[in-house]
């Protein structure tokens, strides 16, 4: 039984997170930095620690954060999301500590971060996807025969990529060759690794997300979806719930498929699976 929980976030989500907390009977424990220090989630919670002076760095350090969690008598730490939510360093640190992550595992988050290994596993789900090459790619020539195959235009991608950075659309071989070594670039600042993959590039899609729900004991199901095709820069703007693109019998294909993904996955937790829509055909895409 969790008895008290560190919020591993700041803001609305913290809020959201110390108002739940209190309706289950779970004392909450609040991290915050200098500038937050008069936040709500601050004043909201049983308890709140200061992180120091670093605006957003003070929400980066996992080791710290852990320590915090370790002191205050925490059960369990809470990532909301941003911030270390996707990192697979705080869940490992938490499962070493004896603090329960409530997320996915370290293992899990690893597996869907790498972009090509999320491809091969939903593949073998019999999960569809979209089609690219067969794994990251050892150098320009032949990023340049994938994308013959493939047949453009096509899409760059950083394999622990993420947020809309370490992607380039290619229109042809010019394109390929101009943004290799820039996305391989982008890729190593931004993630720490230089790995590059190809996708084909589906344009003019409906990007539909899916949201699932999963426990330890490999149940999982859906919440149906929102329509997130309003973008800029491979951001969403705007959510529409339900989609109003899609037919029943779509929305009940892409909720079996996004169960289906978690189950494959070992997901725990919530989480979110995104397809790209075109006419009839839908197709998973993991950013």
């Amino acid at each position: 039984m969790i008895k008290k929980i560190l919020i591993a976030n700041r803001g609305e989500i913290a809020v959201r997170i110390v108002r739940a907390c209190a309706e289950m009977g779970i004392k909450s424990v609040a991290i915050y930095t200098d500038a937050d220090r008069h936040a709500l989630h601050v004043k909201k919670a049983d308890e709140a620690y200061n992180l120091g002076p670093e605006s957003v760095a003070g929400y980066l350090n996992a080791h710290r954060i852990v320590n915090l969690a370790v002191a205050s008598k925490c059960d369990a730490l809470h990532p909301g999301y941003g911030f270390l939510s996707e990192n697979a360093q705080l869940a490992a640190i938490c499962r070493r500590r004896r603090i329960r992550f409530i997320g996915p595992s370290s293992r899990v988050i690893r597996r869907l971060g790498d972009k090509t290994e999320a491809r091969r596993t939903m593949i073998e789900a019999g999960v569809p996807v979209t089609p690219g090459s067969d794994g990251n790619l050892n150098d320009l020539e032949e990023a340049v025969g994938c994308a013959e195959q493939l047949g453009y235009p096509v899409m760059l991608k950083a394999t622990s990529g993420g947020g809309g950075r370490g992607i380039r659309r290619c229109e042809n071989e010019a394109d390929l060759r101009k943004n290799y070594d820039r996305v391989i670039s982008e890729a190593t600042k931004a993630f720490g690794s230089a790995d590059v993959f190809l996708e084909k590039c589906i344009v003019n899609p409906r990007h539909i997300e899916v949201q699932i729900l999963a426990d330890s004991h490999g149940n999982a199901i859906h919440l149906f979806e929102r329509d997130c095709s309003i973008q800029r820069r491979h951001q969403k703007l705007i959510e529409i719930a339900p989609s109003p693109q899609l037919s029943d019998d779509q929305r009940q294909h892409l909720g079996e498929m996004a169960v289906r993904a978690s189950k494959a996955s070992g997901y725990e937790n919530a989480g979110t699976v995104e397809f790209l829509l075109l006419r009839m055909a839908a197709s998973t895409l993991w950013r």
